[in-house]
């Protein structure tokens, strides 16, 4: 069974050290153990430019908090900040097979943002589409790969369905069956 929760709150501004230093401040008074995993990245989907960071909940079910920021100075994005001034741009529901909540929601007639799901250039394994704002009465949804985050990053789950080959080598990699070479005895 498909397994689908809501990761993250990401909001687009200006500029991403500034936020992160008043998200700190607010963070460290009201929840400071998200100030113990901040994840960062950076990429081009779509020919926008982008770079993020996410306060990471410690419960890895739990929800984070994103701050998104476009990383070229002649983005439409900068167009979009200057008329709405920094906002909410999506929810983020993760997905542990990706490919089948999309089609379930394809299937359910709600209608999304990308005909073909899209990724940032630099994680080829991050799937994600959206549902648009007139669906959801002002906020992007956005659909994605389930990830895990680690040393500062994020990284492929490997209990993804798109990610059983992973799953496969890292099986391999770290146990073993009784009796074979390298077992404490």
């Amino acid at each position: 069974m498909t397994t689908v929760h809501i990761d993250h709150i990401s909001m687009c501004v200006r500029d991403l050290e500034a936020a992160i230093a008043d998200w700190r401040d607010l963070l460290g008074v009201l929840q400071p153990t998200f100030l113990d995993n901040l994840t960062r990245g950076e990429g081009a989907s779509d020919g926008t430019a982008m770079v993020w960071a996410t306060f990471q909940n410690p419960d890895p079910t739990g929800v984070s908090i994103q701050l998104w920021a476009p990383a070229s100075a002649d983005s439409w994005v900068h167009k979009v900040l200057d008329k709405r001034g920094e906002f909410v741009h999506h929810i983020a529901f993760l997905s542990d097979n990706f490919g089948h909540t999309v089609q379930e929601c394809r299937d359910a007639g709600l209608p999304l943002v990308l005909d073909e799901n899209s990724n940032p250039d630099t994680m080829p394994w991050l799937k994600w589409n959206f549902i648009p704002e007139s669906k959801t009465h002002g906020v992007l949804i956005e659909l994605a790969t389930r990830y895990q985050a680690g040393d500062g990053h994020w990284l492929p789950h490997p209990g993804n369905a798109e990610q059983s080959e992973l799953n496969a080598r890292l099986r391999e990699e770290f146990y073993r069956e009784r009796g074979e070479v390298g077992e404490n005895a």
